[in-house]
């Protein structure tokens, strides 16, 4: 089963170069982890971004490595984190 953490942000764009390299950190983390991890911005709204995080089962959760959430952590200097949640796929 594949497993999904998403979280969308709100980045003022003054800050947006800042936090696209501290999110560059997070998908290096993510995928030293053995998972995958991956950005959008929203198409009307260029100060929103959805980010996510993917892993399997048989493998931890990259967002509870240490590396993963001193990367997360980072993002919070440049972002406002919104909401936060799990998803698992359906078989």
């Amino acid at each position: 089963m594949r497993h999904l953490l998403t979280t969308r942000r709100h980045v003022p764009l003054d800050r947006a170069d800042e936090y696209l390299a501290a999110w560059d950190a997070v998908r290096s983390s993510v995928e030293s982890g053995g998972g995958r991890a991956w950005i959008f911005r929203g198409a009307a709204h260029e100060d929103q971004f959805m980010e996510f995080i993917e892993w399997k089962d048989g493998t931890a959760a990259p967002h509870d490595g240490e590396n993963v959430n001193t990367a997360r952590a980072r993002l919070d200097m440049f972002a406002t984190p919104g909401t936060t949640e799990e998803w698992e796929d359906v078989p």
